[in-house]
């Protein structure tokens, strides 16, 4: 388990670094580019629904999104529904970002999944997918 641990944040680290270098000139952050990513899927969703996607707590969810604000990626509006919900949408801006962005996510992915036969990432994404499952569950009790 120590060694699962350990790749898992080597991974992390490793990726949030090309990340950050990738977007250097576009002022995003590699935590930016994780709710980015999400809005491009599915824009106009909860503050609260981006903070469960990813099992980040509200107020570093909060944070983040106020910094995206301040750079103009995203605005922020309340709920038709429900007056303590801030509903979170995409700008111009955000979307002129859309491509290059994906781009460097693709480079990424080619870069770490090269060499590895579609059986492999077939399972590893089931395993990493269940134990993502798990550890949700653990947390939640």
């Amino acid at each position: 388990m120590d060694e699962i641990r350990k790749n898992i944040s080597i991974i992390y680290r490793q990726i949030n670094l090309f990340l950050n270098h990738e977007l250097e000139e576009t002022g995003i952050s590699a935590m930016e580019l994780m709710y980015l990513s999400s809005l491009y899927q599915k824009d106009g969703v909860t503050q609260d629904d981006l903070a469960q996607e990813y099992c980040i707590d509200k107020a570093a969810t909060a944070r983040a999104i106020q910094g995206m604000e301040k750079k103009g990626l995203i605005t922020r509006r309340t709920s038709s529904t429900d007056n303590r919900a801030k509903i979170v949408c995409l700008t111009q801006k955000a979307n002129t970002y859309m491509a290059p962005v994906q781009e460097i996510q693709q480079k990424w992915i080619d870069e770490v999944q090269k060499d590895l036969t579609e059986e492999e990432l077939k399972t590893f994404t089931l395993v990493l997918s269940v134990i993502a499952q798990k550890a949700k569950r653990i947390n939640q009790e």
